[in-house]
């Protein structure tokens, strides 16, 4: 997973609210350096890394939220709301990881490296189960496309109206 980047500039001198944005830009640069998974649906480590990212800058905002512009408080809506469509997506990936390795024996992902230990304790399930399964894997495919179009139209509305420029500007003024 990818780890936070260190904050450069902290001052423990400074007030807390020079600290939490610097705190916040550098979350905020973070998240867009995995902005190109918005454009890949088959970029599954990407897009999980992106929701990371997300999430870290939400609780970032919301931890600071006392010393932050109140402009800021709306930028949680939006980041939650990411959050979910990017959980959705990882939620499809590791599923359908799992049906793959249960079904065709395919190597587990490493960005879905955790359904590895549940396919050694599942082992192989009866036919008729693998059969159901068969019939599922198709219906999460398609799913998950239509989650990632509804996290790609989000994130491109976001570009339109100039996100990551607004919170910058709100956040260093």
């Amino acid at each position: 997973m990818a780890k936070a980047q260190p904050v450069k500039g902290l001052d423990p001198c400074a007030p807390a609210a020079h600290n939490a944005r610097l705190i916040a830009l550098q979350r905020l640069e973070e998240l867009y350096s995995w902005s190109q998974a918005a454009d890949d649906p088959r970029d599954t480590l990407h897009q999980h890394h992106l929701r990371i990212a997300v999430k870290r800058l939400r609780y970032t905002l919301e931890l600071f939220q006392e010393m932050l512009p109140q402009e800021c408080h709306a930028v949680l809506a939006e980041l939650e709301q990411l959050q979910e469509e990017l959980g959705r997506l990882h939620d499809h990936d590791v599923l359908i990881a799992l049906l793959k390795g249960i079904l065709i024996g395919q190597d587990v992902a490493d960005e879905v490296a955790e359904t590895a230990s549940l396919l050694q304790a599942l082992g192989e399930p009866p036919p008729a189960v693998q059969e159901s399964l068969r019939h599922l894997l198709p219906r999460l495919l398609q799913e998950r496309e239509v989650h990632f179009f509804t996290f790609r139209q989000h994130w491109r509305e976001l570009e339109a109206r100039h996100f990551r420029q607004e919170l910058q500007a709100l956040l260093r003024s």
